[in-house]
């Protein structure tokens, strides 16, 4: 009787342990996960000229350029090359700028209300391409804002708007060329 017990328990055991084996690789895609992003692996530098600009801004492109250079480099996934060098480019054109009232403040009819904040967008068109397989691996325009205070209408006041969409724009194209989103 102590001998079957024993058995029971044994094959018991051994049948647990068959299905738990037989479930580990199954299960075990489920948990991966990668921090290499959507970098391909043979691309180790980037080289980033100079944003065409399409608008009547004056000095925004070069603005962007600077910025998203800064934003890779603090990065530090992709190396910043010469366009020569460089394992892909990104271009990019600044192909619009909104300056568009945002909040109002006073009552009663149109002509009683003031602006408040203006929200200034930028929209640039973007391609990201790989010289040594000589393809383009993405095309995207993005969008992004900043807002600003429209008090006195001095020059400062706009360029915080402008500050506030480089800066969310550059963050975006490193998150989109790295990460893929």
């Amino acid at each position: 009787m102590r001998i079957l017990t024993l058995l029971a328990r044994f094959s018991s055991i051994i049948w647990v342990t068959s299905i738990f084996l037989l479930l580990i690789p199954g299960l075990s895609g489920c948990f991966r996960y990668s921090f290499s992003g959507a970098v391909p692996s043979h691309i180790k530098t980037v080289a980033l000229p100079l944003f065409e600009n399409k608008t009547a801004e004056y000095g925004i492109s070069e603005e962007i350029t600077d910025k998203l250079t800064l934003a890779f480099q603090k990065d530090n996934t992709l190396k910043i090359s010469s366009e020569q060098d460089a394992d892909a480019i990104l271009r990019g054109v600044l192909v619009k700028i909104d300056d568009v009232p945002y909040t109002y403040s006073g009552t009663g009819t149109g002509q009683n209300f003031d602006i408040g904040e203006y929200k200034l967008s930028l929209t640039v068109s973007l391609e990201y391409y790989d010289q040594m397989k000589n393809e383009v691996i993405w095309k995207k325009d993005l969008s992004s804002w900043g807002t600003y205070n429209h008090q006195t209408g001095s020059p400062d006041e706009r360029t915080q708007g402008f500050e506030q969409a480089i800066d969310k724009l550059t963050q975006d194209i490193v998150n989109l060329t790295i990460s893929g989103w």
